[in-house]
């Protein structure tokens, strides 16, 4: 099911496929699409300071407009699974971020 936000039809399955265990997507219900630093680190229970850390060093996938980082959930969900990921041999392929936001 698409859910439309504004001009922007955010692809549950994609959102579902990089949560395969069902463990974090009820807990980002409240949170929009687009986060930003504080709402990961409320997320996460780490500072703000420490996601832009992650972002900068592209260990989280986000993207920079002037001087706010956004993180869309499914760069969150990929960076929760990755060890999971890189355990099994598997890679983000299936849940790439810009296959997540369709025009």
């Amino acid at each position: 099911m698409e859910v439309q936000t504004g001009e922007l039809e955010i692809d549950e399955a994609r959102l579902r496929e990089a949560d395969p265990d069902g463990l974090y997507l009820f807990m980002l219900e409240d949170y929009p699409y687009m986060m930003t630093p504080d709402h990961v680190a409320a997320f996460s229970g780490t500072t703000s300071q420490e996601i832009r850390k992650l972002l900068c060093r592209g260990d989280m996938q986000g993207c920079r407009i002037g001087i706010r980082w956004f993180i869309p959930k499914l760069g969150l969900l990929n960076y929760l699974d990755k060890d999971r990921r890189e355990k099994e041999g598997g890679t983000y392929a299936a849940t790439e971020m810009r296959q997540a936001i369709q025009p």
